[in-house]
């Protein structure tokens, strides 16, 4: 009788430990369960006031002015509210070449025997966004700290995109200012970053304006089918400064998709452009010049500078991809007015081909018309066993800058490309490049030709 009252006592005790228990520790407020305790709230309700409280807390210390910070092909960050973005970005390109010349194309002064070389061809970093006040609008600021230089002596700070713009404008669309790439052609405005080749086309670098400071409109239309953008700017490079008296040029462009499968997750497209300029030249002189698609070698074309009072160019654009599979090309004609001699004619253009050997495709942006970033289907990994994505591709390009007595030569360019996108931001480049060149110098003519090999590694982000 001992024993079982013992036990009952026992059971009774741990019984009401466990009752205890189960009211005091609902929740993690001590106050909140002291009123379960006396009866005052119910155990739903005590954990309703507690999850209100912690809502109230986290909207309390979180507050418009945080910053969210994450990666996404670069650093990004954005305000609370949106309002704010930003993505710090860069790249860095490291070329080396080896080449191989004919007399003919060494016996002239300008070029003679072309050493192997290294160079970093570009190491920029960039700051670009959004910002919602007063208006939708945007901005970038790049810079260059290598300009191409071979070694860390010859490195020099250079001005890229430094821009401000605003989006949703009426009838207009977009408005930027500021100094960025004129618009003109397809291989000129596509970023380095998604270039097939190593270098742009030769006559892309002869005839075509780059960067300038300058205004422009730019618009979409028919669901982003079509583009069009028009600007007015003074000719400075990567100084970002000039004068308007006698140095400006008026630009523009339409580009359009007239065809495009939607079936197809923008894999299957074709797309056409056409631009022109007007260009009241620098101090009433101009000069047209072209390497042979190597940034490395010297420049085998040039008309040297002469007397002339404007010019006008005309651009020609024409893209198709179809699955891995595309072909691309352009056709620049620029007129010349000179006060010695009559309108001269300079001209050129490219054609290029290139297959995916692992399915993928290039990415289009129809927002203005260029192409994107590549993203291999599988990344390559020694672990995972992805290969990246393998591109095959070969160009031919023509360049002409003899006519009404400028004699700046001829040049043909026949190139084979491999490239290996380890990842969408890793990429190593191989060119070959068999360049011919026609060329009268000091009255000598110089028909030659050069074997050029090239490698690139490219990093952006």
């Amino acid at each position: 009788m001992h024993i079982k009252n013992i036990t009952m006592l026992t059971a009774g005790i741990l019984a009401s430990c466990t009752v205890a228990t189960k009211v005091h520790g609902q929740t993690s407020d001590p106050a909140l369960n002291a009123l379960i305790k006396k009866g005052i709230l119910t155990e739903q309700e005590a954990k309703a006031a507690l999850a209100e409280q912690e809502e109230k807390a986290k909207k309390a210390k979180s507050s418009d002015s945080d910053v969210r910070v994450f990666w996404k092909d670069g650093l990004n960050f954005e305000s609370a509210d949106k309002k704010f973005k930003g993505k710090l970005g860069g790249r860095i390109d490291i070329d080396t070449g080896v080449f191989s010349e004919s007399d003919e194309v060494r016996s002239i002064p300008s070029i003679g025997d072309i050493p192997a070389a290294v160079e970093l061809r570009r190491a920029r970093l960039s700051l670009e966004g959004e910002y919602a006040f007063p208006a939708p609008a945007f901005y970038k600021l790049e810079v260059d700290f290598g300009a191409a230089a071979r070694d860390a002596a010859d490195a020099k700070f250079a001005l890229k995109d430094v821009y401000l713009g605003l989006r949703k404008v009426p009838v207009v669309g977009t408005i930027q200012a500021g100094h960025f790439k004129e618009p003109i052609g397809l291989e000129l405005l596509n970023s380095s970053r998604y270039l097939t080749f190593i270098e742009r086309a030769t006559p892309i670098e002869a005839l075509a304006p780059e960067r300038n400071t300058g205004l422009m409109l730019a618009n979409t239309a028919f669901d982003e089918r079509l583009t069009w953008a028009v600007g007015t700017f003074t000719e400075v490079g990567d100084s970002a400064s000039g004068t308007l008296d006698s140095d400006f040029r008026v630009d523009g462009r339409v580009s359009g998709l007239p065809w495009y499968d939607p079936e197809a997750k923008g894999s299957r497209y074709l797309h056409l452009g056409v631009s022109g300029s007007y260009m009241k030249p620098q101090n009433e002189m101009a000069q047209y010049r072209s390497r042979p698609e190597a940034h490395l070698a010297p420049r085998f074309v040039d008309t040297g500078l002469f007397a002339a009072d404007k010019a006008y160019l005309f651009g020609g654009e024409a893209a198709l991809v179809y699955g891995p599979f595309s072909v691309q090309g352009e056709y620049l004609q620029t007129w010349v007015d000179t006060p010695a001699a009559d309108t001269a004619s300079l001209q050129g253009y490219y054609v290029f081909g290139s297959w995916f050997l692992t399915g993928e495709h290039r990415a289009y942006r129809r927002s203005d018309g260029t192409f994107d970033r590549l993203r291999p289907n599988k990344n390559f990994s020694f672990t995972g066993g992805g290969l990246g994505a393998w591109e095959v591709a070969a160009r031919y390009s023509h360049l002409d800058l003899d006519d009404s007595g400028i004699q700046g030569g001829k040049l043909d360019d026949i190139t084979g490309g491999l490239n290996w996108y380890l990842n969408p931001n890793l990429k190593l480049q191989f060119n070959y490049i068999y360049s011919m060149l026609d060329r009268t110098v000091s009255g000598s003519n110089h028909d030659g030709h050069a074997h050029i090999f090239l490698t690139r590694l490219h990093i952006d982000f």
